[in-house]
């Protein structure tokens, strides 16, 4: 990516997360939309930006990923060159932080990470991986509980 979302606003980085999650076909537009009117509080402004701001949640998946794509634009950030490994890091760091805020369980973060990055996928996703067939052996009586804060730490200080 052309620009680093880290120095960006609060809102501007929402804004790439939710790129992220768009490219790997999950849910991102009440992220989108809840970033956008972040960004406008923070005194970033384009139209693009207001649009989304007061988008409807439903709207076409299409058209959302063109709205993202024009309000980053306008704000200074290109994404055109975003790999799906780079997209896939970020909505796995978007989903740790969920956990770690209570928005979201660790067991849907494993799931997730499982069934979408798989034990071939990238060596940086193996221990969300694990995590998985984690508690998959608690659930089965023959495991302990993992430790889950711990991968989850170490995942987010990585990379």
């Amino acid at each position: 990516m052309t620009v680093c979302p880290e120095a960006q606003p609060k809102g501007i980085q929402g804004l790439v997360t939710a790129r992220a999650l768009w490219a790997v076909r999950a849910s991102a537009a009440q992220q989108a939309i809840d970033a956008a009117t972040l960004a406008l509080t923070e005194g970033v402004d384009s139209d693009p930006l207001r649009e989304l701001a007061g988008a409807n949640k439903d709207m076409n998946v299409f058209e959302l990923g063109g709205l993202i794509d024009s309000a980053l634009s306008t704000a200074g950030v290109n994404v055109g060159d975003m790999t799906e490994d780079d997209a896939l890091m970020i909505s796995a760091r978007h989903y740790a932080n969920c956990v770690l805020q209570g928005q979201m369980s660790v067991r849907e973060l494993a799931a997730w990470a499982h069934s979408r990055l798989g034990h071939e996928g990238p060596e940086w996703a193996q221990e969300l991986v694990e995590l998985d067939d984690a508690f998959d052996a608690l659930d089965g009586g023959w495991g302990r509980e993992p430790d889950w804060e711990q991968i989850l730490g170490r995942f987010l200080v990585s990379r």
